[in-house]
């Protein structure tokens, strides 16, 4: 075990991308997460007892912890750091983090808004300690652009004392499918992959969907929803609902569907980051329907298989249901995405081990 990755929240993809020699401790499951995927990987819940067995480990070289603007999970971050450099106060271990908030930094450490003199004293300290403690980082990469460009707006001077990289998730082939044939017939679906949630643009996508005319050419939306405890009425014509389906029925409807939708709106204290249906999508040869508000949408935007719209525009986002499902995708693009094995690879070249 050359890497210790502690998550606040685990989930199928999360252990399908795990490198060889990563070991794993979760604070918490997401509905997605299929057990089946734990055979044979290190992955257990967090414990304080497992965290010190495992920063004990002879081969252990870097600690991955929650990215510092996730205050909560940072706090919880702050004390595993303690004790690994306690555990191990000879040879050191490296500590990491792989960023991706997209929402300004200044407005998520935002405290106490209420308090028209409190307010404003209270989010400066946070940001100072927030600054203060990415000290303690070895290494930072960012997954997106965007992310990258908020925390040196705010972090600048921390960063600077700190290795950094900008490496967006690679979007293909699939971990698990392998290659898949993108210039293929595929099935005349959309599908939304996660909670019907109001942020993810959920009901915005209905009234689009309505507004399409989709389903009156043959075309259906499927929605898988992980959790299943929400009613789901008055849905469109065309749409279904699949509720907490297996990860294998999810690997399946990506290699044939024929587009990914993802239309992300900004809400209170709250945007989207990357924005995994996205990237999964793409690397099942699948079209992705999303919004400028995702943080890869800046990475994206020359992407053959993107289709970009306005944020809470059903008119928008009806135009862009009816080209994602009707225009080829044609054309190459600049990005380049990185596997989780090339990003631990990166952290521990840029600590020297």
């Amino acid at each position: 075990m050359r890497t210790l990755r502690i998550v606040p929240h685990l989930r199928s993809s999360v252990v399908e991308e795990m490198p060889v020699d990563q070991a794993l401790l979760f604070t918490s499951e997401r509905g997605d997460a299929d057990v089946s995927l734990y055979a044979g990987r290190e992955v257990a819940p967090f414990s304080w007892r497992a965290l010190l067995r495992a920063l004990r480990h002879p081969d252990l070289e870097l600690l991955e912890v929650a990215e510092p603007l996730w205050t909560a999970e940072w706090v919880r971050a702050l004390r595993y750091v303690v004790l690994a450099r306690l555990v191990r106060p000879r040879r050191r271990v490296a500590v990491a983090t792989y960023a991706i908030e997209n929402l300004d930094a200044r407005e998520r450490l935002r405290r106490l808004g209420h308090r028209p003199v409190l307010g404003p004293l209270a989010s400066r300290l946070a940001v100072l300690a927030t600054g203060v403690s990415m000290l303690l980082l070895d290494a930072v990469v960012f997954g997106t652009t965007g992310a990258a460009e908020n925390h040196r707006r705010v972090f600048g001077p921390a960063l600077r004392r700190t290795r950094h990289a900008v490496l967006p998730p690679r979007i293909g082939p699939c971990s698990v499918c392998g290659p898949v044939d993108t210039d293929g017939p595929r099935e005349p679906i959309v599908l939304f992959l996660g909670a019907p949630s109001a942020r993810k643009g959920f009901d915005g996508l209905m009234a689009a969907w309505a507004r399409s005319g989709a389903a009156g050419r043959g075309r259906r939306l499927v929605v898988c929803d992980p959790e299943g405890d929400r009613a789901h009425p008055d849905l469109p014509v065309g749409v279904t609902v699949r509720v907490a389906p297996p990860r294998a029925e999810i690997h399946d409807l990506l290699r044939t569907a024929a587009v990914v939708a993802m239309p992300s709106v900004r809400r209170p204290g709250w945007r989207e980051q990357i924005g995994l249906p996205l990237v999964e999508g793409l690397a099942h040869g699948c079209r992705v329907l999303t919004t400028t508000e995702t943080g890869l949408a800046g990475d994206l935007d020359d992407h053959p298989r993107v289709v970009l719209t306005a944020p809470g525009d059903v008119e928008d986002l009806a135009a862009g249901l009816r080209r994602a499902l009707d225009a080829p995708s044609t054309g190459t693009s600049r990005y380049r995405g990185y596997t989780k094995a090339e990003v631990v690879a990166w952290w521990l070249d840029a600590v020297g081990r």
